[in-house]
This record gives C-alpha cells, structure tokens and sequence, in this order.
C-alpha cells in the first residue's frame, strides 16, 4: 500500500503544477478567440498589428494598413488590444536622413589632402 502512496502524490502534483494551467491558458485563449468582433485592435501571434474588418467562421480579414487586409485564421490572434503602440504614427522627430554617402565621400577628399 505505501508503494501506490507516492506514485498517487507524484502525479497529482504534476497534475495541478503542469497539466492544470496549461489547460486554464488554453481555455483562456479559445474564449479570446471567440470573443474577437469586427473593429477590434489584435495583435497576432506573428508580431504584427491589425484591425478586424470582418470575422468569418474560422478566419478572420484583418487590416493592416489602409486599405490592405489579409485573411488570417482565428488561431493566430494573440491578444486584443485597446490601441496600438505608437498609435499616433512616427514622430517627424524620430525621422532622420540617413544617407551618408555624401560623408563618406568628404572623408576620402580629406585624408587624400591629409597624405599630400
């Protein structure tokens, strides 16, 4: 009897530490995907954020930028968004010109007059 006693234990605690939150995760995604509505911000599990612009049976068209929509599977929204980061578009700030092929060139010309 004290032989079955710790196999039993061993098991229900691989149980509630593994087996049980995977299920509650897995769980937890399917009512995500079933909640998904036209018009909601998703980020899918490839990275890349979109907007549902139609929800199908078990794809869904997502648009990514004006005008442009890929069909995905619903398996492929990772989370629901409330807005996307840098919402706003990039900062004209942040916008740099960075072609510096014309340094380069001024580089050369003035370790050439260097050497002479």
């Amino acid at each position: 009897m004290g032989q079955l006693i710790l196999p039993i234990l061993l098991f229900v605690g691989m149980y509630m530490l593994l087996i049980r939150p995977q299920q509650k995760r897995l769980k937890e995604q399917q009512a995500l995907i079933a909640s998904v509505s036209e018009g909601d911000r998703v980020l899918m599990a490839s990275g890349i954020y979109g907007t549902v612009t139609e929800v199908l049976d078990v794809s869904l068209y997502v648009e990514l930028a004006e005008g442009f929509e890929i069909l995905i599977n619903r398996q492929a929204i990772q989370e629901i968004l409330d807005e996307f980061p840098l919402d706003d578009g990039p900062d004209d700030e942040l916008v740099e010109d960075t072609d510096d092929s014309h340094d380069i060139e001024d580089d050369a010309d003035d370790s050439e007059d260097a050497e002479a």
